[in-house]
């Protein structure tokens, strides 16, 4: 009889040490899976930031061609007769309007029926930061984390403030 106490006490014991190894191995599998989001947030966030880095690229370009271009008028204006400019044709002024226009995706974030605006959780990441004494001017850098399963995205800005906003 006390043999089986014994028996009936180490498999209640293995019992509860397999129920705690199956949750340390979800827990395990949560982490990899916010990870991956991490990972795959980042890398938009990169490439939202390379695409951006390349149109400023492009406008500064631009503009240097513009000085260029309108220094070379100047030049000649001082040196030849004046001569009556062409008004730009429709065709000029549809591809000028394109090239004003930038293009400026909105970021969506679902888990469990809820949405969020990823710009909204930057602008609440901003406020935060304002509302501790600092200005929104000092912010160089901004790195968010969303982590959907805890409604929460967690911020870190010019790599030494840190912190968590709600996500929904």
């Amino acid at each position: 009889m006390a043999n089986n106490k014994m028996t009936a006490k180490t498999a209640a014991a293995k019992a509860e040490e397999v129920k705690a190894a199956v949750k340390e191995t979800a827990a395990a599998a949560k982490v990899e899976e916010v990870k991956t989001v991490v990972k795959e947030t980042a890398a938009a966030a990169k490439e939202a930031t390379a695409n951006a880095t390349a149109a400023v690229d492009a406008k500064v370009e631009e503009a240097k061609a513009a000085v260029a271009k309108e220094e070379t008028k100047e030049a000649v204006k001082e040196t030849a007769k004046p001569v009556k400019e062409k008004k730009p044709s429709r065709a000029a002024k549809k591809a000028a309007a394109k090239e004003k226009e930038e293009l400026k995706p909105e970021v969506f974030v679902q888990y469990q029926g809820k949405e969020a605006i990823i710009a909204d959780v930057v602008e609440k990441a901003k406020g935060e930061f304002v509302a501790t004494g600092h200005r929104v001017s000092s912010i160089k850098s901004l790195q968010v984390y969303l982590k959907p399963e805890e409604f929460a995205a967690y911020y870190v800005i010019n790599q030494k403030f840190a912190g968590r906003v709600d996500l929904f």
